[in-house]
């Protein structure tokens, strides 16, 4: 890794302050407003209660995303939506944020309503690629 005063590139292995990574960011990203560090949902919970007394936090770019499963990202924690989730387990969910849930309650949702994460994910894509056939059948 190159000393502070060499020249670093864009491949290079960068070490980033774990601080850095707890911050929790104005609704604008301009203000640090407060800080988490992923191991326990209650206290991002009540964390974000302090912080929206006085201003908006940014709930999209919540610290220690890295905490939510594989499998549960992108799609499925748009879909459900998921927040955050600690060290344990936990998650943040909810349109409102105001739901605390283990990943395993979040994938026995999916396993009732579609037959799993997988098959919520498949359902998603055969909707997308009928979407694009009509896409182009209107355009012939």
């Amino acid at each position: 890794m190159p000393s502070e005063h060499e020249r670093r590139f864009s491949l290079d292995k960068v070490e980033i302050d774990p601080a850095i990574k707890s911050r929790i960011m104005s609704a604008d990203g301009d203000e640090h407003v407060g800080d988490w560090d992923g191991e326990n949902i209650d206290d991002l919970f009540k964390e974000l209660d302090r912080i929206e007394e006085r201003v908006d936090a940014s709930y999209s770019t919540l610290p220690h995303r890295e905490n939510i499963p594989e499998d549960l990202r992108d799609k499925v924690e748009k879909d459900y939506p998921i927040w955050a989730c600690d060290r344990h387990g936990r998650c943040l969910v909810g349109e409102t944020t105001d739901k605390i849930e283990t990943v395993d309650a979040i994938r026995a949702h999916y396993e009732k309503e579609y037959g799993g994460v997988d098959k919520f994910l498949e359902k998603l894509r055969i909707e997308r690629e009928q979407f694009e056939a009509t896409l182009r059948a209107k355009n012939k």
